[in-house]
């Protein structure tokens, strides 16, 4: 039986006019948290990440054998660690995902 945990994760920019106004190391910090997410997107931790608009969040789903596994992995995203983001977390019940190929 699996075992792992769901949480959900909205990033909250830490400046007003976020993301509209980007300076280019923002911009390069970002890149790292792309690839950051990509990798555990790989490694089979993240379900799913993406911007929402309006307002402007990030939505990061995490798919983690406990919470102090989702803890860490947030607080070492380059965009929470680099002080461009906050963030909050909650756990969830993952009980229907569509096939996305």
């Amino acid at each position: 039986m699996d075992k792992k945990q769901h949480y959900f994760v909205k990033l909250l920019g830490k400046r007003p006019g976020w993301p509209e106004d980007m300076t280019p190391e923002e911009e390069e910090i970002m890149g790292k948290h792309f690839d950051y997410l990509k990798d555990l997107v790989a490694k089979k931790r993240v379900v799913l990440a993406g911007p929402v608009v309006n307002p402007t969040f990030g939505l990061i789903i995490l798919r983690v054998e406990s919470e102090a596994e989702a803890r860490h992995i947030m607080k070492s995203e380059p965009s929470v660690s680099k002080g461009l983001h906050n963030f909050e977390m909650q756990p969830m019940i993952l009980s229907l995902l569509m096939d996305n190929p």
